[in-house]
């Protein structure tokens, strides 16, 4: 498995105030308001997002998260067996392949809890300093 990383200049803060919002009323949306460790607001809106987990730290195995010698934002996990995984039950359908196209895992630490995500893209906008 390899590991990207992702925004290297952000850390998100060990104290996160974190948002989490999945929006299917208005369309596939999802995003994620976080401070970094610089307590400025930050917000990133995940393009066409296909799937989410968020995993409290105490059931989440990061251990191949410790070779890496930068932290940063988020990371993206290439070769990913969810991925994978989700790709063979898409396809295995037919008519939803489409929606897997082009898409990546990433994973973002938010205090005590591991968020994953399969989208298409991300779009990070600073919102504020606090």
């Amino acid at each position: 498995m390899e590991i990207q990383v992702l925004e290297p200049d952000i850390t998100v803060h060990d104290v996160p105030f974190e948002k989490i919002v999945c929006d299917n009323k208005d369309g596939n949306k999802l995003f994620i308001e976080f401070d970094d460790e610089n307590e400025i607001r930050y917000k990133i809106e995940f393009v066409t997002y296909v799937a989410l987990k968020v995993t409290i730290d105490d059931c989440f195995d990061s251990s191949f998260l410790s070779s890496l010698s930068t932290d940063g934002m988020m990371y993206e996990i290439l070769n990913s067996d969810w991925l994978s995984q989700l790709k063979d039950d898409y396809y295995n359908r037919r008519k939803y392949e489409h929606l897997m196209e082009g898409t990546h895992h990433y994973i973002m630490i938010l205090g005590d809890f591991y968020v994953e995500i399969v989208a298409r893209g991300y779009k990070l906008t600073k919102l504020h300093a606090q």
